[in-house]
């Protein structure tokens, strides 16, 4: 009896393994001004025979009806291997724009004797010795072998991306460098009952003028020319280090920036923010933040729709028990618990400082703007990059964050696990 899970997993495989051979081949061919030669053209179709030999397999162990199916899902109109839909990331985006494709592999420019810099590339949102020490390269001191094959059964599913203080917040773009706006500021309230003919009271809103400058968030990290030529590498370097560093200096930019420049001022430095709530020492974390979820709305009029919370205290809150040592929670013979509390989503980051819990209205009080995508762009011209074929890539983005009403906002202060009398 074939084993038809086996079969399907090596099918994918041989699939994976031939798209890859036949883009390298085509840049290959590019880079040379040529066609494929019939060398070429022989190994990918010996790949695509292979694939269909499998696919055989797995038609004959299913029986006539699934080899039809399968006939039919591996050999399109023109008798060509169907193409697979690929989400694409930031490094990918970036790897495969033709601008880039055409000054690395196609005209080379970078071999060029004297200062080079990539074509700028702007990525959809949907980023002593001291730097030769931090540079990735071959050697064994460094990262080792790193382009060394490596073939896994089955389709590596990409992780879920955490939820992060930016997804509480409206979203904007902006064209400009500073963003202004107006910020209630008080708000009497007169309405009365009143009798039939008389005067009607007046109540009082007060407006105040706010402006947010566009700021600049970058980093970048150096790269041997090696490693830049081969593309699924540079993808990974991109996604895996320099998205990753601008996405967290946001998310500590978007809570605690001072407004000093180059800060931006974030959400905890508005002046009007909500009072703080204190925890009492009997009670649950997830208890005082519902204190505050009800006093802001008390004083605004607007229910909090998300709450930020370090990850020590998110520990603390999803460990609560009871005086008699049950846990609140599932427990931890359960899946771990979904960051969420009261309904409310929460971004668990330690962005926030330990023992206190932010939370506020984050879609309707605050709008966070971005000034185009992560933009990624890579040179030479860096110290001494040209004579030890070194290339320095740089990932920076553009925002501001409004905050319109910052009475919308505030802390829960002193988290823990409670102590029962």
């Amino acid at each position: 009896m074939l084993n038809v899970a086996q079969l399907e997993r090596d099918l994918e495989a041989k699939k994976r393994d031939g798209l890859a051979l036949l883009e390298k081949t085509c840049l290959l061919a590019e880079s040379e001004n040529r066609v494929m030669t019939d060398e070429e053209l022989a190994a990918i179709d010996a790949m695509t025979k292979a694939g269909q030999d499998i696919q055989g397999k797995i038609a004959r162990a299913k029986g006539g009806d699934a080899m039809r199916d399968a006939l039919s899902a591996l050999t399109g109109p023109t008798g060509q291997p169907p193409v697979v839909p690929i989400r694409r990331s930031l490094g990918d985006q970036w790897a495969g724009n033709p601008d880039i494709a055409d000054f690395f592999f196609k005209k080379q420019a970078h071999r060029t004797s004297s200062a080079w810099r990539s074509p700028s590339v702007e990525l959809g949102v949907d980023w002593g010795n001291r730097f030769a020490a931090t540079t990735l390269t071959t050697d064994p001191a460094s990262g080792g072998a790193l382009i060394v094959p490596q073939y896994l059964p089955g389709i590596m599913q990409r992780p879920t991306p955490r939820l992060v203080v930016a997804d509480l917040l409206a979203s904007g773009t902006t064209d400009s460098n500073l963003i202004t706006y107006m910020v209630e500021t008080a708000f009497t309230n007169a309405a009365a009952a009143v009798l039939e003919g008389a005067a009607k009271p007046e109540s009082a809103l007060t407006f105040a003028p706010a402006s947010e400058p566009v700021r600049k968030l970058a980093h970048w990290l150096p790269v041997t020319e090696e490693m830049l030529e081969d593309v699924p590498a540079i993808r990974s370097y991109i996604d895996a280090r320099l998205r990753l560093g601008v996405e967290i200096e946001e998310e500590d930019q978007l809570l605690n920036g001072d407004g000093t420049a180059p800060n931006i001022s974030g959400i905890l430095d508005r002046v009007g923010i909500g009072a703080p709530v204190a925890r009492a020492a009997a009670e649950s974390n997830a208890d005082a933040i519902f204190r505050q979820i009800m006093t802001l709305y008390g004083a605004s009029y607007i229910m909090a729709d998300g709450i930020v919370q370090n990850p020590a205290d998110w520990v603390a809150t999803v460990q609560t028990k009871t005086k008699n040592g049950d846990y609140l929670t599932a427990g931890p013979f359960s899946p771990i618990q979904s960051p969420t509390l009261w309904g409310l989503p929460v971004v668990v980051t330690p962005a926030i400082v330990a023992a206190s819990s932010l939370v506020g209205a984050f879609k309707q009080a605050a709008q966070v703007f971005r000034k185009g995508g992560i933009r990624v762009e890579a040179s030479n011209s860096h110290q001494d990059y040209f004579i030890k074929n070194l290339v320095a890539i740089r990932a920076e983005e553009r925002l501001a964050l409004a905050v319109y009403r910052p009475g919308a906002f505030g802390l829960v202060t002193g988290l823990g696990l409670p102590v029962y009398p």
